[in-house]
C-alpha cells in the first residue's frame, strides 16, 4: 500500500495523559538521541500552551509523527516549530512531507504568516525535506545549544492563497 492510499489524520491534544506522556518520550528519546529529548517539565506546557499535533496511521496506536509549535513573542504572526519528527519505524516513506503539507493549512487557520525552524547543520535529510517544502536557510546559529551544537535558522511564508 502506498502512502498516498493510507488513511492518515491529526489530533491536537489539549492535554496529555500519563500514558501518553510516556510515549511521547519514548518518542523523544529515539527522534533526538542525547541532548535533544524532553520530557514532561516541557511537553506538558507544550500541549496547554503551545500546540502539539500529532500525525496518526489508522490503526497505529502511537503517533507516527510529531510536531510541536510555539508562537514567536518577538513577532506574533510567526509559529516556531520546536520539534518536528517521524518516528524511526516510518521513516524512508514521505511521512514527514505529506505531514509538513498537513500542517501548513492549520498555520494558516491559527492566522499565522511564517514559520520558522531551527535544524542540524548535520542533518542533511532534514534540511532537504524542509527545502523541498519552502523553507529557506536564513542564517547559521552556531552552538545554538550547546558547543558544536551548530542549527540553521530556516523560515517559510506561509501564502495566503497556498502553502
Amino acid at each position: 500500500m502506498t502512502i498516498a492510499e493510507k488513511s492518515f489524520y491529526i489530533e491536537v491534544p489539549s492535554s496529555l495523559n500519563p500514558d501518553q506522556l510516556q510515549i511521547m518520550m519514548a518518542m523523544e528519546k529515539d527522534a533526538f538521541p542525547g541532548i535533544g529529548a524532553i520530557d514532561e517539565q516541557t511537553l506538558v506546557p507544550l500541549a496547554r500552551y503551545g500546540k502539539i499535533i500529532l500525525y496518526r496511521e489508522e490503526g497505529d496506536s502511537k503517533p507516527i509523527a510529531v510536531c510541536e509549535l510555539m508562537r514567536d513573542y518577538q513577532d506574533v504572526n510567526k509559529a516556531y516549530i520546536f520539534g518536528f519528527y517521524v518516528r524511526s519505524d516510518q521513516q524512508g516513506r514521505g511521512i514527514g512531507k505529506k505531514f509538513l503539507g498537513d500542517i501548513f493549512p492549520i498555520l494558516k487557520e491559527d492566522r499565522f504568516k511564517k514559520v520558522c525552524l531551527t535544524v542540524s547543520t548535520c542533518n542533511t535529510s532534514a534540511v532537504k525535506l524542509y527545502e523541498r517544502t519552502g523553507f529557506e536557510i536564513k542564517g547559521t546559529r552556531f552552538s545554538e545549544f550547546g558547543a558544536g551544537e551548530d542549527r540553521y535558522y530556516m523560515e517559510k511564508e506561509i501564502d495566503s492563497d497556498h502553502s
